[in-house]
């Protein structure tokens, strides 16, 4: 049985099968592969191995396209089997996997592209960031906004670093990022007019504005923070040598959120 739920950002489904060992796997390729050939191969992989597969979702992103399988098999072995098998399929760059921790239950969730050194990701009802920024804002008004963009800054900054490990640099680097943030929730974010020392930044559907549409005074500090740390990194600037200007906000009633983000020129 499988129940599933698909956002604008993310994917995520429940797999029950009662007294089965439920296996979900990772599958990542070039953007280019040919996914009808993959698919041949996943069901030759899958009936040698002796699985079930019980689930499939695929993703084109602008770097890679990812596969997620939910699967059952008869032993550890076949499962073994199963991802050396489906490393030999043309246009895999890499397979990753986890076991149900408990027996007949696996919770899907996804998110793209995996980095190096990556934490927990925390799932947050929108409804509850609703309440956290409109209460927090009411009540600390620019004092929260301060915290929030000094904290996010530094998230930003260290998302950029991660994709660098990965050899990402310049555009690059910003489309992961982009589609990092559109995963976890934050929004569709597009780069604008990037230079050596300035920026245009538009946020559609920004998560954290949405959540504070009519409260009095309210501007953006989480995605801005956000947004300007990536871009420090790639400028290579610390946060005191970053300035940062929300032009329009959707929780002002614009149809999206528009930073102008720049480097201080040091005097």
């Amino acid at each position: 049985m499988v129940f599933m739920s698909e956002a604008g950002t993310a994917i995520s489904g429940l797999i029950v099968e009662p007294d089965k060992d439920v296996f979900l796997i990772l599958v990542v390729m070039d953007k280019t592969a040919n996914i009808s050939r993959f698919l041949s191969d996943l069901s030759r992989c899958s009936e040698e191995a002796g699985s079930n597969i019980l689930d499939l979702w695929t993703s084109r992103g602008e770097l890679a396209t990812t596969v997620l399988i939910a699967l059952t098999l008869p032993s550890a072995e076949g499962l073994r089997f199963f991802v050396s098998c489906i490393k030999t399929s043309q246009g895999v760059k890499g397979v990753s996997y986890v076991t149900s921790r408990r027996r007949g239950l696996l919770v899907e969730s996804w998110g793209f592209p995996v980095l190096p050194h990556t934490g927990r990701v925390l799932v947050v009802e929108s409804k509850l960031l609703e309440v956290i920024i409109r209460e927090g804002w009411r009540l600390l008004g620019r004092s929260l906004g301060l915290a929030l963009f000094h904290a996010s800054f530094s998230y930003g900054q260290e998302l950029a670093r991660r994709l660098k490990l990965l050899g990402l640099e310049g555009k690059d680097l910003l489309i992961a990022s982009s589609e990092i943030l559109r995963h976890l929730g934050f929004g569709r974010v597009t780069w604008e007019n990037v230079g050596d020392t300035k920026a245009s930044v538009s946020v559609l559907g920004s998560i954290e504005c949405l959540a504070a549409r009519g409260v009095q005074g309210f501007e953006s500090s989480l995605v801005k923070g956000i947004v300007a740390g990536i871009l420090g990194e790639v400028w290579s600037v610390d946060r005191s040598r970053i300035e940062v200007k929300e032009t329009e906000c959707v929780a002002r009633g614009d149809e999206a959120c528009k930073f102008e983000v720049s480097v201080k020129q040091l005097k």
